[in-house]
């Protein structure tokens, strides 16, 4: 089993050893061919009329502004990138990680789309709560991750499980506007120390972006680094010293700081987790640190993989219907005074599954089951109604597939629960 992670910086294919696919949100037209994922990355600055990495951000059925190639929408790029993942070896049992920023009808969307591109999808969970399962936590845990357009905090709750509460743009645009702030220093640099502009032509602009994330981890490392851009017969070379980026990137780092700060109401109690590509942003982890008094754990880039391999029997569903898993088992908890289990979402229980604008009621809690509600099976026990199909409760705000279409679960006020 594979864990397939949603993110537009790099949708990744891993087990809990290694990324085996990894294919960042970009397509570009190529004449009358499609390329995604590196191929196209590798060329968006050189070509950016013919480039998109727009499509996972805004991802929707609505007809593009004019055709590209053959897509006529956001959710037919979407579905090629799949497709090519299917192709290139995701075509085992795959448990999707999907951060919360996903609204409701684009995660609709997306489970469609991963059944229309052939993926074996058998599981849903919440990226970040998977991540944040594979560390000791304080009671409460926010994870700030970034995207290709945005700047994602998850909020969770931890006792004897972690639960996400929330989430909540911090900053846009995300990692695109880290890269271009990061590019314009590396560009001075080169100038003031070799007379060279990478800058000046798109092929040596692409050639700075290509190198980026790994200079980045470099320069997050907190090390100086030496950069070196071909151009022509030519090879020029710059040093910068471990902080030459952190005054580009100040502002972000504050406006950052200040959001996670906004989150907390005990520091003391309160674990922050970075993403691996957050973290390597230069500056960061010391500007929540300073904000908040709490240092940031940065965690690797198959944190979300581990995690949700580890509780896969908890997320794994049989037949199409895919419980968003959005609570998994506490590796550890630093309090034990709050080891206990966390209430159901908002402490609200589950009454009905709404379909459109109709809401249809859930069996009565006073029998096991099996009940058939929307095409679901369901049990029902002391702790709440359980699809039959997996041992996770259903709980309020939950997204399931049926043949109906997908349905919310929902609590009525004045309801029995």
């Amino acid at each position: 089993m594979q864990v397939l992670e949603f993110n537009d910086a790099a949708l990744t294919v891993a087990d809990a050893e290694r990324v085996q696919i990894g294919s960042p949100g970009f397509a570009l037209l190529d004449g009358r061919r499609l390329l995604f994922g590196e191929p196209a990355r590798q060329q968006f600055r050189a070509l950016p009329r013919k480039a998109q990495f727009r499509y996972w951000y805004q991802l929707d059925q609505a007809p593009l502004d004019a055709p590209f190639g053959e897509a006529r929408s956001h959710a037919d790029l979407a579905w090629a990138q799949l497709s090519g993942l299917q192709a290139a070896g995701a075509d085992g049992a795959l448990l999707l990680a999907v951060p919360s920023s996903f609204d409701s009808g684009q995660l609709s969307l997306l489970l469609a789309l991963a059944r229309a591109a052939r993926l074996d999808a058998v599981g849903l969970v919440d990226a970040a709560v998977a991540a944040a399962s594979t560390v000791d936590v304080q009671p409460t845990v926010l994870h700030l991750d970034v995207q290709l357009h945005r700047w994602w905090l998850t909020r969770m709750r931890a006792g004897s499980e972690i639960a996400r509460s929330g989430g909540e743009d911090l900053a846009k645009p995300g990692l695109l506007a880290v890269w271009d702030a990061c590019a314009g220093v590396i560009a001075e640099a080169f100038v003031r120390q070799t007379r060279f502009d990478p800058l000046h032509s798109a092929a040596t602009e692409q050639t700075l972006y290509d190198r980026l994330p790994g200079w980045l981890t470099q320069f997050g490392r907190g090390v100086a680094v030496t950069l070196e851009l071909p151009a022509g017969l030519r090879s020029h070379r710059a040093s910068l010293p471990a902080d030459a980026l952190n005054g580009a990137l100040a502002a972000l780092s504050s406006r950052l700081a200040a959001g996670v700060a906004a989150a907390m109401t005990d520091p003391a109690r309160t674990t922050v987790l970075l993403g691996a590509r957050a973290a390597a942003v230069p500056g960061l982890s010391d500007a929540i640190a300073a904000a908040t008094g709490v240092q940031p754990q940065a965690l690797d880039a198959l944190a979300v993989a581990r995690g949700a391999l580890l509780h896969a029997a908890r997320i794994r569903a049989d037949g199409e219907a895919l419980p968003f898993v959005t609570r998994l088992p506490a590796r550890s908890i630093a309090d034990a005074a709050t080891a206990a289990p966390l209430p159901s979402a908002v402490t609200l229980q589950p009454t009905h599954l709404l379909v459109g604008d109709v809401a249809h009621p859930l069996p009565a809690r006073s029998g096991n089951g099996p009940h058939t509600v929307l095409g679901l099976v369901l049990l029902i026990d002391n702790d709440g109604y359980r699809l039959r199909s997996g041992d996770a409760l259903l709980v309020v705000g939950q997204l399931l597939d049926t043949p109906q279409g997908t349905v919310r679960v929902i609590h009525v006020q004045g309801s029995r629960a």
